[in-house]
């Protein structure tokens, strides 16, 4: 009688109490910690982070058939179980999995436990751990949509976008009004190499949140990559327009404003990615460049100067400043860019090297 009563309680616990608790203070993600956003200029990976979403709250993972192997340890499954539950609900991720370990050891055949590793896992940025989990969770008959959201999470920030796709295919059918599932199958697509269907599931996001920002970025990425650009500034404008702190839009817009001649209002928005980001070297680099194009030299000088002491071995930088003391007549200091590439960039070089005897070109970083 003892045991059942036992068995009982904990079940109580995992289906009514966990869930209640954990919806009411789980922490919420920022998507910009993965790496999700496609920020050309900066090569950085595409889901910034286009940040790659929130996580799903584990406690809808929960499977009350679990089977728990060891009746004797009960007790101590469900002690370590609650200490797991109540250091996630604390974001407490490391002492979380310290418990939730000893409960796995107990439970190992337990497929709620796995997923609340893999939540604890993914909250401290181990995706390999979390990966690891979520799928042996998967294996043990887990089915739920934040199973597969968190899975596909994962997958992104390891960069296995295909193997990223089926899973987060299948949260969107379990949730179709799921708007994140949607964005964070956009990204997968879109880092994948597949922007038809990456700009599609942007586009499906925005129908379910038209205040999704980071959809608008998304697909005004893809649209610049296509040449339409016209579409692509409206939408990194909608993007700031939500969300007025959102360096990596301004800087994305500037450029794609410097691609269409209008300099006035590209230097304008470098300015304002400047403002937000002052260590950005590839934001000075391209302000020195649209500074050049309207004939003010000295300013664009100044600005590749800046970004020169930001990162010395960023070739490019050296070449535009070189190229921009060939527009002041300094032929001694373009010479003395031209010795510092030497150590970093031969090719580009000499490049410069035949620039400054012949032509003089500008470069944007992109």
């Amino acid at each position: 009688m003892k045991f059942i009563v036992q068995t009982c309680f904990v079940l109580f616990l995992i289906v009514i109490v966990v869930p209640t608790l954990l919806a009411q203070t789980a922490p919420e993600k920022d998507p910009h910690r993965v790496a999700s956003l496609r920020v050309a200029i900066l090569s950085a990976p595409k889901t910034d982070s286009k940040s790659a979403g929130d996580l799903a709250n584990p406690a809808a993972n929960v499977n009350p058939s679990a089977n728990e192997d060891q009746p004797g340890a009960v007790g101590s499954a469900q002690n370590s179980f609650r200490a797991g539950v109540a250091s996630v609900n604390a974001g407490h991720y490391k002492d979380a999995i310290a418990s939730l370990e000893v409960t796995r050891q107990l439970t190992p055949n337990s497929s709620v436990v796995y997923t609340w590793l893999g939540y604890a896992y993914l909250g401290l940025n181990e995706y390999e751990n979390s990966v690891k989990a979520y799928e042996r969770a998967v294996s043990l008959g887990a089915t739920s949509f934040a199973t597969r959201r968190n899975l596909g999470i994962g997958y992104i920030r390891l960069k296995k976008p295909e193997q990223a796709i089926p899973t987060l295919q299948e949260a969107t059918r379990l949730e179709p009004q799921d708007a994140v599932s949607h964005y964070l199958l956009a990204v997968a697509y879109d880092d994948a190499g597949q922007l038809n269907d990456a700009a599609d599931y942007y586009l499906r996001t925005l129908a379910l949140d038209r205040n999704h920002y980071r959809s608008y970025f998304g697909l005004a990425t893809i649209y610049r990559d296509q040449s339409r650009t016209e579409d692509a500034i409206g939408l990194f404008k909608e993007a700031i327009r939500l969300k007025p702190d959102f360096g990596v839009a301004y800087l994305a817009l500037a450029n794609a404003l410097s691609s269409n001649g209008n300099y006035k209002d590209a230097i304008h928005n470098y300015d304002s990615a400047i403002k937000l980001n002052p260590q950005n070297p590839f934001a000075r680099n391209n302000l020195g460049v649209a500074y050049l194009q309207i004939g003010k030299n000295k300013e664009g000088l100044a600005a590749f100067k800046f970004a020169v002491t930001l990162n010395p071995s960023i070739g490019e930088i050296h070449v535009n400043l070189a190229r921009a003391y060939l527009r002041l007549q300094n032929k001694d200091a373009a010479l003395a860019e031209y010795a510092a590439l030497k150590t970093i960039d031969s090719a580009l070089a000499n490049v410069i090297h035949d620039e400054i005897f012949h032509e003089r070109i500008l470069k944007v970083r992109d």
